[in-house]
């Protein structure tokens, strides 16, 4: 079994850990983690920690002794505009992100958006975070995703809008150096207004092919794409 990782507030450089809490429960209880294994941990910051399970409490806890450190590198800063699909889509659209290595997961509502998060955006957002931060730990992320709170995208700098109807296809863009926002519409499509507006502030609308995905799927889709070719570019 691949090592799984948990995230802890401070990644100590060596020495022992108690690890508790819902993380440790699961960690004893659904993995079965025992004396010996070997376990990962993060601050979500990019330091990382090899570690070794040394005792296991069967009422939820673990002692980890910590083997060595390290500390990734950031990755390209990558910021996607996910338009709130509805129901369980939301968390999927979230998890499928997180597990595609985007930075920062906005939310926003669009004219065709349904979902409203009117009076409760703020407990929507943490719920989202919470979501992301499950996934970070079972895609065994350095970095966590943050989720902001609902915005609008601007269109300025490197946005690439994903739309059906555009010209152009995302697979044989090339994405300029430094930061890049991906803008996902909802359910129904953006609106012609709303990517004439983005592209008017120096967006680039961009298509995924001849199918057409869903809001929860595209972003994903797109993020994998172009964190693949960052991967080929420094290889």
């Amino acid at each position: 079994m691949t090592a799984p990782l948990f995230y802890v507030d401070s990644v100590p450089g060596s020495g022992r850990v108690w690890l508790e809490g819902p993380d440790a429960r699961h960690a004893v209880g659904a993995l079965r983690l025992q004396a010996g294994e070997q376990v990962l941990l993060g601050d979500g910051a990019g330091t990382m920690a090899d570690s070794t399970v040394t005792a296991a409490d069967r009422r939820g806890g673990l002692e980890l002794e910590v083997l060595g450190t390290r500390h990734d590198p950031e990755p390209r800063s990558l910021t996607v505009f996910q338009a709130i699909p509805k129901g369980d889509r939301a968390d999927l659209a979230v998890e499928l992100l997180t597990e595609a290595g985007v930075s920062r997961i906005v939310p926003w509502s669009s004219q065709r958006t349904v979902a409203n998060w009117t009076g409760k955006s703020e407990a929507k957002r943490e719920r989202w975070q919470r979501v992301a931060r499950a996934a970070a730990m079972q895609s065994r992320r350095a970095y966590l995703p943050v989720v902001e709170a609902p915005g609008s995208p601007t269109g300025s700098g490197a946005c690439l809008v994903l739309h059906e109807d555009a010209r152009q296809s995302l697979f044989t863009f090339s994405p300029p150096p430094g930061p890049l926002t991906v803008v996902v519409g909802p359910e129904g499509g953006l609106a012609p207004e709303e990517v004439e507006t983005l592209t008017g502030r120096g967006a680039v609308a961009l298509n995924l092919g001849t199918l057409i995905m869903r809001t929860s799927t595209a972003g994903a889709a797109a993020c994998v794409w172009l964190r693949g070719l960052e991967q080929s570019v420094e290889s």
